[in-house]
């Protein structure tokens, strides 16, 4: 088969590092390619990629003016949308150049960015959104004021990946909310777990110190991370027992994550400043590294769909201790594979950190059982099956519809 997968992220300001499109769309076209298909991955110019496959086709696209009288329209247009819509017109003017040179079977394209913009219903092959969380969700997430101007963004966003011939969510939870929200049929969402490789972590080995418990949350500070529960709850963690540290690995200069990183700084006594860590974004050979020398990982999001942080914690077999909300609880069983509390409750999460400390080896137990579990629902040759699978039956519908109205 071949297939177009669009990645929508640039790198992170401190060039470290890369969300979770990036880290499934590498994935997912390594093994594709390994799997013998032909893969084209679509980047923003200038954007730093993993290595990939040989075999994988890497192409850029950038910015393309709207012609004729449409770039006078544009002129009144937010300018986020209209940079937008011509990194989109760059996209289907490649992936058509593709399809008329070589071929093409099916296009993929993330839910964020609206990149899909100028190519839904207008390509000769299936167009595919893959739900990773709208901005419309992580806005309100946020608890975000929505101006003028952002609503605008949601619309245009919304508009993008409506009418695709083909939706894809790694999670029921956000499943659920796209089709209640977005009024998208639940039936027509397949899901399909986020591919998950463990390599990288089975390289590191594991190195746990006795004299110290080395707690480590991994992302962006921000409200839909948990940072308001982590600015009320992180002194009372730290005195639950004094060879507790915690290491923030992740965006904290910028807009509310500075705001949150300094908040929590100043909620700390001088001894306890000594026990936390801000580290920023890091490469992912030092992140992984960091997991694997971590004691427990801290997970405490308002809302995730099937977040990589959480599933690296996981192939580094670290013990995890997350909010009971969305996808983690389709990751994470209670007391079988880690530990979860209500992401409103400080007592349950207290109450969680305590019981990690209490049963060491029953975490290490519960965190193997969930390596195993993800090692072998989330292998990305398994995903990619289900996903060929998945594709095909779009491609016979996409044909037998064109037959249908000769």
């Amino acid at each position: 088969m071949r297939i177009a997968l669009v990645n929508s992220e640039y790198p992170s300001p401190s060039q470290a590092g890369h969300g979770g499109i990036a880290t499934y769309t590498y994935l997912m076209a390594n093994t594709l390619a390994s799997m013998g298909h032909t893969v084209y991955v679509l980047v923003r110019e200038s954007t730093a990629t993993d290595p990939l496959l040989d075999s994988v086709r890497l192409c850029y696209f950038g910015f393309i003016p709207a012609p004729g009288l449409r770039r006078i329209t544009d002129r009144f247009r937010t300018g986020k949308i209209v940079w937008e819509q011509g990194q989109s017109r760059h996209i289907k003017n490649t992936l058509l150049s593709i399809h008329k040179r070589f071929g093409l079977d099916i296009a993929e394209f993330p839910d964020y960015s609206g990149l899909s913009c100028q190519c839904r219903g207008s390509l000769p092959f299936p167009v595919v959104i893959n739900f990773h969380t709208p901005s419309e969700v992580v806005d309100k997430l946020n608890n975000m004021i929505i101006t003028e101007e952002r609503i605008k963004w949601h619309r245009f966003e919304r508009e993008a990946f409506t009418k695709a011939d083909g939706y894809r969510c790694p999670s029921e939870a956000l499943a659920q909310v796209i089709s209640r929200d977005f009024e998208i049929p639940s039936n027509q969402i397949r899901i399909i777990r986020n591919p998950v490789s463990t390599e990288i972590f089975d390289r590191i080995e594991k190195s746990h110190r006795t004299d110290r418990f080395d707690f480590l949350f991994a992302g962006r500070l921000e409200f839909r991370k948990g940072a308001e529960l982590l600015l009320r709850s992180l002194n009372k963690i730290l005195r639950i027992d004094n060879r507790i540290n915690v290491t923030f690995a992740g965006e904290t200069e910028l807009g509310d994550a500075y705001s949150y990183r300094q908040a929590i700084e100043r909620t700390l006594r001088d001894s306890e400043r000594k026990r936390v860590w801000f580290l920023g974004p890091l490469p992912i050979k030092k992140l992984s590294a960091l997991y694997c020398r971590s004691s427990c990982f801290l997970f405490p999001s308002l809302f995730e769909n099937a977040p990589y942080g959480l599933f690296e914690a996981i192939s580094a077999r670290l013990p995890v201790i997350a909010s009971d909300s969305g996808g983690v609880r389709e990751i994470i069983r209670h007391k079988d594979t880690g530990l979860l509390f209500s992401p409103d409750s400080i007592d349950e999460l207290l109450g969680c950190v305590k019981s990690f400390m209490e049963n060491p080896q029953q975490s290490r137990e519960m965190a193997e059982r969930a390596y195993k579990e993800i090692k072998s629902i989330c292998s990305p040759e398994k995903i990619a099956a289900e996903t060929i699978d998945f594709y095909q039956s779009l491609i016979d519908r996409k044909k037998g519809l064109r037959k249908a109205r000769r």
